[in-house]
């Protein structure tokens, strides 16, 4: 059997390690097998994606100097999509963010192959990337 888990706290993830592990020899014991369980070490899975504060306010700051403050969403509903921004993130402090492409056809998420994005938004995403710039450089 292969998997996969996520959480919003890395110190769970380390607790789903244990806990999956532990009942995975419970049930085998109870069936009077063996289980065999790995964990990939070379692969542990995708860390969770956690903004620092002050890149974050400075995201807030150009995104409400673009988009306006009520298109702009301070508390989103946390996602368990992996993100390989994490990695960066677990280095240097930065800020990941959603920029509201829409629903698409299907309500198709990212990766799936019928996605399409909304090209409508470019300049959007633009003038954010253009200000949050100006407004690094201004500090």
């Amino acid at each position: 059997m292969r998997g996969t888990f996520r959480s919003f706290k890395n110190s769970v993830r380390m607790q789903l390690e244990q806990s999956i592990s532990h009942l995975s020899q419970s049930i085998a014991h109870g069936f009077g097998i063996n289980a065999d369980i790995r964990f990939n070490p070379e692969n542990p899975g995708y860390p969770v994606t956690i903004n620092s504060p002050e890149e974050t306010a400075s995201a807030i700051r150009a995104a409400t100097a673009v988009a306006g403050t009520d298109c702009v969403n301070i508390t989103p509903t946390p996602s368990l999509g992996a993100e390989d921004f994490a990695f960066m993130l677990e280095q240097k402090p930065g800020c990941y963010i959603w920029i509201g492409n829409g629903n698409s056809a299907g309500n198709c998420l990212l990766h799936n192959p019928n996605y399409d994005f909304n090209d409508e938004i470019l300049p959007l995403g633009a003038a954010y990337w253009v200000k949050l710039v100006e407004n690094e450089l201004a500090d």
